[in-house]
């Protein structure tokens, strides 16, 4: 059977649609098509601009990257480094008849040599600017005839943490009272003895603390060599004082000297008086 004779008899005769119905669908069916786009578009002005909140609210809540630690003011950074190293020592402990020997040498290329007991009772020895003088040990509180405290070169129980080797030097044994004037001088009279290593870490970082701390980078002390530097004025109120020092190496962070007694040239501990290590 012919399909289109049946579309035909069950539709009927069918017309072409007037004039006006043609443009009246035409007219519906662009208003139609320009429509869509438009709803297009508001979308996706709406889709960037939800965007563009989404990643404003990102910047907003996302916490700022950490900066990671502030770093320490050069001197305090030497300090600490010399303390590191110091702590790492092999810990030696002087017996009480031993000696601490300790060379330096001036700027001018004289040397001084000086032998100090141990426990401060012993009887030392010291060249001095080409002199030899005997330096008597404190003995059952007597020194010749007058009354003495031994002065240990090897202190056998100082503070092995900042803050209580702080307390420590603010004691003063010099009995100036509790000034940086004394503190410098405490610093520097135990800097240049014999201190086992926890101790002398822990007077570093005591130092560390010191308000108005000043490095030298790339010095020279008075051998010539290069060095680092760490000064503090110490000048009382009256004008009494002097600007402290700790000269390092800039390599080992071994102590070399206060810059006012002369470069350390050599330190060790001995059997006797006029031994060397």
């Amino acid at each position: 059977m012919d399909e289109m004779q049946l579309l035909r008899d069950f539709a009927g005769p069918a017309g072409l649609p007037a004039r006006d119905d043609l443009a009246r669908k035409r007219a519906e069916l662009l208003a139609a098509t320009a429509r869509r786009p438009a709803r297009r578009r508001v979308w996706a002005s709406v889709t960037v601009a939800g965007l563009a909140a989404a990643a404003a609210a990102v910047v907003v809540l996302t916490p700022a990257e950490d900066a990671g630690p502030v770093p320490e003011p050069e001197p305090v950074r030497i300090l600490h480094a010399a303390a590191a190293k110091a702590r790492a020592l092999p810990d030696v402990i002087p017996r009480p008849d031993q000696f601490v020997y300790t060379k330096t040498r001036l700027a001018d290329g004289r040397e001084n040599e000086t032998w100090a007991s141990a426990d401060g009772t012993h009887d030392g020895l010291a060249f001095v600017f080409g002199h030899e003088t005997a330096v008597a040990g404190c003995r059952d509180g007597k020194r010749a005839t007058s009354r003495c405290v031994p002065h240990p070169a090897a202190p056998p129980d100082l503070p092995t943490d900042a803050d209580a080797m702080l307390a420590y030097l603010h004691q003063s044994t010099y009995g100036e009272g509790d000034t940086l004037h004394d503190l410098g001088r405490e610093v520097v009279e135990l800097a240049g003895g014999y201190l086992r290593p926890a101790a002398r870490a822990a007077l570093y970082e005591a130092v560390a603390k010191v308000p108005g701390l000043v490095a030298r980078t790339g010095a020279k002390d008075a051998t010539g060599r290069t060095v680092l530097g760490v000064t503090w004025d110490s000048t009382t109120e009256h004008g009494i004082g002097n600007q402290d020092e700790f000269l390092f190496d800039p390599v080992t962070f071994a102590y070399l000297g206060s810059g006012m007694d002369g470069a350390v040239v050599s330190q060790g501990i001995v059997d006797a008086v006029r031994q060397r290590p």
